[in-house]
């Protein structure tokens, strides 16, 4: 690799893909870029580290990084859309298998075994829901909500948001609803969930019932396998507190996930070898200056 670029620049380059801004605000403050402040969030997220940690972290490689309090705030003031346009942008898949799936993210990395040793008082804990629409090894959409609610409420939101629908989609039982594979069926895409026990009604439950595709049915463990490697390299909790800062949380994880998974497919090793490299890589291609 001849003209190796460092990881800002990489950034910058990702940022000019998706049409961003220099400045957040035109009429700001031009002390930082958009980019310095996107490429600490990544930081944060891929170490794991708190806004103080980060910008003291970044302080001592030699990187200009603004207060922990400027890093809190722009990660409250990017918008949805700005996340959602810089997420496609590392959205490329050719699978025509896809799957939906929720799960939980904790709001305290405490858990509740922890919490029972210490004989802490033990309550009811609230936690993020993060949907999720995969695709191959990638995540193609997601949306991460404040409350736990229904799996079903956000499959038009993922598929809407999708760059590109396959042409089967795999669900767990939680999401057997008719009206769900009517409006899979009217786009042309087939759905395939594992049909209730108590079901009575319902033209596509009923085939479903019949003839169920056990054997395709079961390629559905990628999700599960892209939860399980998505808390283990990222943490199953978040450290931010309000919905703003948590979903700029979640999405720098699922920017950061996708351009691993890529270039794991680029390198083609064993993963302690990925890891080795990917850790030299970023040590010898980061700009300190």
């Amino acid at each position: 690799m001849k003209n190796k670029k460092g990881l800002i620049n990489k950034i910058k380059l990702l940022l000019n893909r998706a049409k961003a801004p220099k400045y957040l605000h035109r009429f700001g403050p031009k002390t930082y870029e958009l980019g310095q402040h996107i490429f600490a969030l990544f930081v944060k997220n891929y170490c794991q580290l708190s806004y103080r940690s980060t910008a003291y972290f970044l302080r001592q490689l030699g990187f200009i990084v603004a207060t922990k309090s400027t890093l809190q705030r722009y990660a409250a003031k990017l918008s949805l859309p700005f996340w959602q346009t810089l997420f496609n942008k590392t959205v490329s898949t050719k699978s025509s298998i896809g799957a939906i799936d929720s799960t939980g993210l904790d709001r305290s990395r405490a858990s509740l075994y922890y919490i029972k040793r210490i004989d802490s008082e033990t309550r009811v804990r609230r936690y993020f829901q993060l949907c999720v629409f995969a695709s191959g090894r990638k995540i193609v959409s997601l949306r991460l909500r404040s409350k736990p609610v229904h799996e079903t409420c956000d499959v038009k939101y993922l598929f809407a948001m999708a760059k590109r629908s396959p042409s089967t989609v795999l669900m767990d039982k939680g999401y057997d609803a008719e009206w769900i594979h009517e409006f899979f069926a009217d786009k042309g895409i087939k759905s395939i969930a594992p049909v209730r026990k108590n079901w009575r009604r319902g033209f596509y439950r009923k085939k479903l019932a019949v003839n169920f595709p056990q054997k395709l049915y079961n390629k559905r463990s990628r999700v599960e396998s892209l939860f399980h490697s998505f808390k283990q390299r990222y943490g199953s909790s978040l450290s931010s507190k309000l919905a703003r800062t948590a979903r700029a949380e979640v999405y720098c994880r699922a920017i950061l996930y996708n351009l691993f998974i890529l270039l794991c497919r680029l390198l083609g090793q064993s993963i302690n070898y990925r890891k080795i490299y990917i850790e030299n890589w970023i040590i010898n291609n980061c700009e300190f200056k």
